[in-house]
């Protein structure tokens, strides 16, 4: 599974001569046993792409890469029903192949100077590991779930104090075996409060999630700490004995996913508002760029379905929607790119920029499918004012 630092070192590659080859590939329902269907579009793929590099007198390594990666796309290896992400400069030694969430809309080659990163996004945007405490007042499991996989990390019991035949004259010996009961109870929450709190004392988590019967959650939201309540998601109703690995993995993905689409709806109406006003906002490809060059942005929101044609130059690494063939800034030549947007995931993650995936939306898609939330605005120093 690809990581954060994976897409990191990704995003820092760079082939001076244009070799970097990048391939994506989800393979669909098979038409038969042989996977025919899938091999051909590879191989169309592959075709066009090595007659592009033809032309460009990339015909050495690059043509061994497109090769290799044809021939672990052959129906008899196969791609084990997985989608595939393929890195690779043969040129400067370097491959990298990663299982992917199976969450690309078409299959992808490519050869350039950097790798192509957008399809990558969501990836990016959705890795975050979260903790998973399911709770009673006599069992409590630990799950860490990253992506598509759940492991449970810890499983222990609180045996309560077991009362005896009698209650006692009155009932009293009920009623103290019942307070005795409770308060064992809550000294279980307690110390499961504990454990949970030093996940993220380690920093190993970015997100909690409770699973527990609803009557038992007034019981445990008292007992969590410090940073597991900055971390809190919400919780879910379910049985902490009998709720298998798949049961969590399902709700905890709908809670996330709630939690998700609520903060990034959140996201939309701040940068937006920020913008009208002449603030920390920007809206639109052009203003955008501008920002990602001044070094402004804190926060890129890039919606699913962006897509826009334009130039880059590795000289000095402008970017530019309108396609020329010379730099704006150093007069260098520039590289036409079919999408921007691999080109702007990539100095992103380079420069640390926050980046945010922002599936169909109607409000977003009216301002360009690209915003950012920036940290200063450099038209409104002191210095920039003067001298304008």
């Amino acid at each position: 599974m690809i990581t954060r630092d994976d897409i990191r070192e990704l995003a820092n590659f760079r082939s001076p001569e244009g070799c970097a080859v990048t391939f994506y590939y989800q393979p669909s329902t098979p038409l038969n046993k042989s996977h025919r269907g899938a091999a051909i579009l590879v191989k169309d793929l592959i075709r066009n792409a090595l007659r592009e590099a033809e032309k460009h007198g990339k015909n050495g390594s690059t043509r061994s890469d497109l090769e290799k990666i044809n021939g672990m796309m052959d129906p008899q290896h196969g791609s084990s029903g997985k989608a595939k992400a393929i890195f690779a400069c043969g040129q400067l030694g370097f491959w990298r192949e990663f299982d992917i969430p199976a969450q690309l809309l078409t299959p992808k080659v490519a050869v350039s100077q950097r790798f192509h990163l957008k399809p990558l996004a969501a990836v990016l945007d959705g890795e975050q590991r979260a903790c998973i405490l399911l709770a009673d007042r006599t069992k409590a499991r630990v799950f860490e779930l990253l992506i598509d996989e759940i492991v449970e990390k810890e499983d222990f019991i609180n045996e309560l104090t077991r009362r005896g035949k009698s209650d006692g004259y009155a009932g009293y010996d009920a009623g103290h075996a019942e307070r005795k009961q409770t308060n064992e109870a809550m000294q279980h929450f307690r110390l499961v409060a504990e454990r949970i709190e030093q996940y993220f004392e380690r920093g190993g988590c970015d997100r909690l999630l409770i699973g527990c019967r609803d009557d038992v959650w007034s019981e445990i939201e008292p007992q969590l700490q410090s940073l597991a309540r900055q971390h809190l998601v919400g919780h879910f109703r379910i049985d902490p004995k009998v709720a298998t690995p798949e049961q969590v993995k399902q709700m905890a993905h709908e809670q996330l996913a709630s939690y998700s689409a609520n903060i990034k709806q959140e996201l939309i109406r701040e940068v937006i508002g920020e913008a009208h006003r002449n603030g920390r906002g920007a809206i639109g490809l052009r203003r955008v760029l501008r920002s990602l060059e001044t070094g402004e942005v804190s926060t890129l929101l890039l919606g699913s379905s962006f897509q826009a044609a334009g130039v880059k130059c590795y000289h000095c690494g402008h970017m530019d929607l309108h396609v020329t063939p010379t730099c704006a800034v150093c007069g260098k030549d520039t590289t036409e790119l079919e999408d921007i947007g691999d080109a702007i995931v990539g100095h992103a993650i380079r420069t640390g920029v926050e980046l945010v995936y922002i599936p169909d939306d109607e409000e977003f898609d009216r301002i360009g499918r690209i915003a950012a939330l920036l940290r200063f605005r450099a038209d409104q120093n002191t210095a920039e004012r003067a001298a304008g």
